[in-house]
C-alpha cells in the first residue's frame, strides 16, 4: 500500500476534483489541484535523486506546499520529515544528523540557517528552495499520480520530538499507520466531507499531521494556519474560512477565551472544539462552554501514536478528565512492577495498545540499514506501548491525567528538558544551583517553575533577577520559566539526586 493512495486518492474519489482540499490565507487548493501538485513534486523529487527509503526534510511555513511536499515524498517512496521552524542552529544540526536526508526543502527565510547546519550534519543532502525548485516543479505538466507501491510496514513519515530525554529523536511511522486516521473524526465527531478541520498546531506536530491524513481520507477540507498561532491569526482564520471542527491546545483556548472570542458569531458556528497536548483545566473547559455554547472535548494523543487515544465525546464527557478510550484503542494502567491496576482511583502508568503505534525511534547513533530502536521501557510485550504518562481511572471509567512518569516538562504540547534550563544558569556568581519542575498557574494551565538557591552571601532577589536575565538571553520564550522562587536548598536523595517530586508536591499544597 501507499499512504497517499489510501488518503489523498480516496478523498479525491469521495469528494470530487472540485471540492476544496486545503484552505489557507495565500492559496487554496481543490482535491484535483492538490493531486496534481503532489504528482509534480513527486516527479521533481525523483528527478533530483530521491529514492525509496530516502528522507525528505522540510523546513517551511505551513502553506499548501508543505502538505503537497509531505505527500509527494511518501508518493515517491521516500520518508517525509517536517521540522520545526523554531529550531535554532544547534537543534537543527542535531535533527539533520538523525534524519540524514537526501533533500532538504526550505522557505527562503530558512535557507541560510539550513545551509550552515547541513555543512556539519548532512553534507550529502541537496538543499532546495520553495521559490526555486518547487516553483519550477509547479510549472511542469502534471501527470497522473501513481504512488510508488510500498509494503504496509515500510516507513512513510517521521515525527521529530525531544521525547523524554530532552535530545531530538525521530519517531518512525509506517504506511499502514494511516488505516485508522479517520476513526476518531467519523465515529466520535460524526465528520463528513462537508466538514472543515482547522488544527492550530504547526504541521511538524503529529497533531496536525494526523488531522491532515484524516481530512484527506474523508474527503473533507483542511484549514491551514501559516505560522504559530496567535489570538489574531486564529480569529481571522475562523472568521474567513468558517471551520466546523477546531483542534488546538489549552494555552491557545485560554488566550482566545481571555480575548472574548468564544461568544462571537464566527466561533459559535464551530460545531466541535477539540483539545490535546496537555491537560485542559476545568476553568477553561467551563468558561468556554458557558461563553460559546459548545464544550471543548479534551483528549490525549502523542507523537508515537499520532491519533486520539483517550477523549471526551459530544455525548459522554467530564470536565477535568481526558475522557474514555477511543475506538480501536485498548488502555491499561500498571504499577511500577508492570502489574495492571484495577482499583478505581489508583494512579499508575498508562499503557496503550492500538494499530498506529510507531515502529520505534531513530537517533544519530543508528547504523545504516539498522531497524528503529524499540526501548523496553516503552515497547512492552504483546503490543503494549508505555506513553510515559501517569493516569488514574475513576469509578465511572473516565481517565484523569496525573503528570509525567519522568521529569520532562511539557507546556502547550512542547517538550522542554529541565537540564537545558538549569545548565543555562551555570557559572552565575549569585546562583548556587537550580531545579526546574512543572507546576500550574492560577487557572490550572501548565507552567515551568524554577527554584533558585542563592550562592553563599548572595541576595535572593538578586539571584532571581540574574536567572531571569540570563534565560531571556539564551532560551526561546516557550522554554522559559513563568515562575521563579528562591529557596535555601533543594531536597535530595541519599545519593545526591534532586527529588523533583518533592518540589512538585510543594507547589500542590499552596
Amino acid at each position: 500500500m501507499n499512504a497517499v493512495e489510501y488518503c489523498l486518492l480516496n478523498g479525491l474519489k469521495v469528494a470530487g476534483a472540485d471540492h476544496p482540499a486545503i484552505l489557507s490565507a495565500d492559496e487554496s487548493l481543490t482535491y484535483g489541484a492538490l493531486t496534481a501538485r503532489v504528482s509534480q513534486f513527486a516527479a521533481g523529487l525523483q528527478e533530483a535523486g530521491v529514492r525509496p527509503g530516502d528522507r525528505v526534510a522540510m523546513l517551511m511555513v505551513d502553506t499548501p506546499d508543505i502538505v503537497a511536499l509531505h505527500l509527494a515524498a511518501m508518493a515517491a517512496g521516500g520518508i517525509a520529515v517536517a521540522m520545526s521552524s523554531r529550531a535554532g542552529a544547534e537543534e537543527l544540526s542535531q535533527i539533520l544528523a538523525i534524519v540524514r536526508p537526501a533533500a532538504v526543502v526550505v522557505d527562503t527565510e530558512f535557507a541560510e540557517l539550513a545551509a550552515g547546519c547541513m555543512a556539519h550534519a548532512s553534507q550529502s543532502a541537496k538543499l532546495m528552495r520553495r521559490d526555486r525548485e518547487l516553483a519550477a516543479w509547479k510549472a511542469r505538466p502534471a501527470a497522473e499520480l501513481v504512488p510508488a507501491p510500498r509494503k504496509p510496514t515500510d516507513a512513510a513519515f517521521w515525527v521529530m520530538t525531544s521525547g523524554t530525554t530532552g535530545q531530538p529523536k525521530a519517531v518512525e511511522h509506517r504506511h499502514d499507520n494511516v488505516r485508522i486516521c479517520a476513526q476518531y473524526y467519523e465515529q466520535v465527531l460524526g465528520a463528513t466531507p462537508a466538514d472543515r478541520l482547522f488544527a492550530t498546531s504547526r504541521f511538524h506536530f503529529a497533531y496536525a499531521i494526523g488531522n491532515m491524513f484524516a481530512a484527506l481520507r474523508m474527503g473533507a477540507t483542511n484549514v491551514l494556519l501559516e505560522r504559530w498561532a496567535t489570538v489574531e491569526s486564529v480569529a481571522a482564520t475562523v472568521e474567513r474560512f468558517a471551520p466546523t471542527v477546531l483542534l488546538s491546545v489549552p494555552a491557545v483556548y485560554h488566550r482566545l477565551l481571555d480575548a472574548g472570542l468564544p461568544p462571537t458569531p464566527a466561533f459559535r458556528k464551530v460545531r466541535w472544539y477539540v483539545s490535546a497536548g496537555e491537560r485542559l483545566p476545568p476553568q477553561i473547559w467551563n468558561g468556554w462552554e458557558a461563553a460559546s455554547g459548545q464544550p471543548i472535548l479534551d483528549g490525549l494523543g502523542c507523537s508515537e501514536l499520532v491519533y486520539m487515544v483517550i477523549g471526551n465525546t459530544p455525548d459522554v464527557r467530564r470536565p477535568g478528565s481526558s475522557g474514555l478510550a477511543m475506538p480501536g484503542v485498548e488502555l491499561r494502567i500498571v504499577d511500577e512492577a508492570g502489574a495492571p491496576v484495577t482499583e478505581p482511583g489508583t494512579t499508575g502508568r498508562l499503557e496503550v495498545r492500538m494499530s498506529s503505534v510507531c515502529s520505534g525511534y531513530r537517533t544519530a547513533d543508528d547504523a545504516a540499514g539498522a531497524p528503529p530502536q524499540r526501548p523496553d521501557e516503552r515497547f512492552k510485550p504483546e503490543g503494549w506501548f508505555a506513553t510515559g504518562d501517569e493516569y488514574m481511572k475513576d469509578a465511572d471509567g473516565f481517565y484523569h491525567h496525573r503528570g509525567r512518569s519522568g521529569d520532562m516538562l511539557r507546556v502547550s504540547g512542547i517538550w522542554t528538558s529541565p537540564s537545558e534550563i538549569e545548565d543555562a544558569l551555570a557559572g552565575i556568581a549569585t546562583i548556587a544551583e537550580t531545579a526546574a519542575v512543572l507546576g500550574e498557574n492560577e487557572i490550572g494551565l501548565a507552567e515551568i517553575v524554577l527554584y533558585v538557591v542563592p550562592a553563599a552571601g548572595a541576595d535572593g532577589e538578586a539571584a532571581l533577577a540574574d536567572a531571569r536575565k540570563r534565560l531571556s538571553q539564551v532560551l526561546p520564550r516557550y522554554k522559559r520559566p513563568r515562575r521563579f522562587e528562591a529557596v535555601a536548598d533543594l531536597p535530595r536523595t541519599a545519593t545526591g539526586k534532586i527529588q523533583r517530586h518533592k518540589l512538585r508536591d510543594r507547589l500542590r499544597v499552596r
